[in-house]
């Protein structure tokens, strides 16, 4: 009955190890896109794209890394990006797959999620959203 007793309790233990681990995980990951905006954006990134911010959202599985990008376009170029929107998608994503950076967030399963504004006509053009099946 004891033996019983002291599983149960190890495996409570266990779990609240498990779960604080996982705050201070997406804690350290809230922290890090904060201090990353604050040092590094706004940033050019080319011509017309600019790296407003990162965020990151913590959720009930791990959490979610939003970028922001604002596009400085023309009406021609505004036009020749909607016909290539499914390029951006794969783009975005053989990004989430190499890149050294994101690597931790990847074994963490964080969902990634791109966000594209239009500064001349303040709307939103795109938004891509990516999750831990998309990636692996």
């Amino acid at each position: 009955m004891y033996a019983r007793i002291y599983n149960i309790v190890l495996g409570l233990v266990a779990v609240l190890l498990l779960a604080s681990c996982q705050e201070k995980r997406a804690q350290r990951f809230e922290r890090e896109a904060r201090e990353y905006t604050e040092t590094n954006c706004p940033q050019q990134m080319d011509a017309v794209t600019c790296l407003d911010s990162i965020v990151f959202v913590p959720n009930e599985q791990v959490g979610e890394l939003v970028l922001y990008y604002s596009l400085q376009l023309t009406e021609e170029q505004r036009t020749a990006l909607m016909n290539k929107l499914g390029d951006i998608n794969d783009m975005n994503l053989r990004l989430i797959r190499n890149s050294v950076p994101f690597t931790k967030y990847r074994e963490a399963g964080v969902s990634f999620t791109y966000i594209y504004h239009d500064v001349t006509l303040g709307d939103k053009i795109v938004e891509y959203h990516f999750t831990k099946e998309d990636y692996q």
